[in-house]
């Protein structure tokens, strides 16, 4: 078997046992007993024990990689290291994966026999144990921190609108301006695109697309902090209030995950309920070969695909533009008398449209019983509804709520918007207006924001 004898000492251990010759002599007497023979020494002297960057150490980990050596030999466990982890690391990761032993003479460390390797299990054991309880105790500490209200001190640099000073965030006048500002346009826009043009025409530097994503998203702003999902409130100054983060907290949640190019081809896309069956309209184009004109509908999911659902619906299918003029028209007749359109306008019954949903729940659990559908499509549709529910109550309770009310002349404004602005824009003036759009043939529904 060839050996390979690896030697430490530091400065101030050039004494008694510890003493390089001493080493090389113990080590060399013990291989003549085994009579295993000696590939080469590997001598750092001076080095401390602290870490592994250490020259004749690596020189070793080299030849055992090419699998020049068949065990390594230390007088004592800490001249390898004096880090636990650093020696489980060298030991596992380094010398075993090579099919490498590794013996230590001092504390009877044999990886050749079954009590060696044993002892090296008890050693990762402990020293995964010792990594656990310290990463408990930091966690139980930041979780402290975070309830008596600070911010994670975490990262090389200070959240935008924020300086610390003595483990306090302190604002920053000139960025907490412009993080207001980007609020606000931000809710009247909804793009971050179009709310850093506007930015940069009112002065301000204007940061990546990515930065204002994680500020209008960020609790901090709301005087609150965030650790490991939990919120509490925090010590630093609210620089966004309440209804303002509310309503750019749902605006970011409706716009997150939509596929935007499908957005881009009808204005209400993802916006419109179908009022026979409860599922979402989508939006699917046709292109006409022999003209090359390219045709868009909006189409009830359970009616484009069948055979997902329990039965197919037979809500009539939109043509996108002639949906939109009418949603424009609706639109335009409110200018006329907003009041008397108030009073008109038809109430949205939520409580049919959960029972809808709980029957379609039921239908879904018979056809299961029956055996005409699997377990996975009857969990993967009963999660659907069951969003889909939540969902309702939610609006259900906004709808309950006092909601801002719109003036005539915004909504004049508006009216002409839909004919002139770009689509961006105009999407941005649906979602402000609209909360949903029910079909049921060719009766329409609206859900208005006031």
């Amino acid at each position: 078997m060839k050996v390979a004898l690896y030697l430490r000492v530091s400065t101030k251990e050039q004494t008694e046992n510890y003493s390089l010759p001493n080493q090389e002599e113990k080590l060399t007497a013990f291989c003549k007993a085994k009579d295993w023979d000696i590939f080469d020494i590997y001598s750092d002297g001076g080095f401390s024990g602290a870490d592994t960057d250490r020259p004749d150490l690596q020189r070793m980990l080299n030849d055992i990689k090419q699998k020049k050596i068949d065990a390594v030999m230390v007088y004592k466990l800490d001249r390898l290291s004096r880090s636990q982890r650093d020696t489980l690391e060298l030991i596992e990761d380094h010398f075993l994966k090579n099919d490498v032993n590794f013996i230590s003479i001092t504390e009877s460390l044999d990886t050749t026999t079954p009590m060696g390797r044993a002892m090296i299990g008890i050693m990762s054991a402990f020293a995964q144990l010792e990594r656990e309880l310290i990463s408990e105790r930091m966690r139980d500490g930041q979780i402290k921190r975070a309830k008596e209200g600070y911010a994670s001190m975490g990262g090389d640099y200070d959240p935008a609108g924020f300086k610390r000073e003595n483990g306090e965030l302190i604002t920053v006048d000139d960025e907490k301006e412009h993080i207001q500002e980007a609020f606000k346009l931000y809710e009247k826009y909804h793009s971050i695109t179009k709310m850093q043009a506007e930015l940069k025409i009112l002065g301000y530097p204007v940061w990546r697309f990515r930065r204002y994503r994680d500020i209008l998203e960020n609790p901090l702003y709301n005087g609150k902090i965030t650790y490991a999902g939990e919120v509490y409130p925090g010590r630093q100054e609210k620089i966004i209030e309440d209804d303002l983060f509310n309503k750019v907290q749902k605006l970011l949640n409706r716009h997150r995950g939509r596929n935007f190019n499908k957005a881009k081809e009808s204005l209400l896309a993802g916006m419109i309920t179908c009022s026979k069956c409860g599922e979402r309209y989508l939006t699917y184009s046709v292109t006409n070969k022999n003209k090359g004109t390219k045709y868009r509908y909006y189409i009830c999911r359970a009616r484009r695909f069948p055979s997902e659902f329990p039965e197919k619906c037979t809500n009539k299918i939109w043509n996108t533009s002639k949906l939109e003029e009418l949603i424009r028209n609706e639109l335009q007749l409110l200018t006329i008398n907003k009041e008397e359109d108030k009073k008109d306008a038809k109430k949205i019954d939520f409580t049919q449209l959960l029972n809808n949903i709980n029957n379609k729940i039921e239908r879904m659990i018979d056809l299961y019983a029956d055996g005409n559908i699997d377990k996975n499509i009857l969990d993967k549709r009963i999660d659907d509804y069951n969003i889909e529910k939540e969902e309702l109550l939610s609006r259900k309770h906004a709808q309950e709520q006092e909601l801002t009310s719109i003036s005539i002349k915004d909504i004049k404004n508006y009216v002409i918007d839909l004919k002139q602005a770009d689509f961006s824009t105009k999407r941005a003036i649906i979602e402000k207006l609209i909360s949903q759009v029910y079909v049921n043939n060719e009766d329409i529904s609206i859900e208005w924001n006031f």
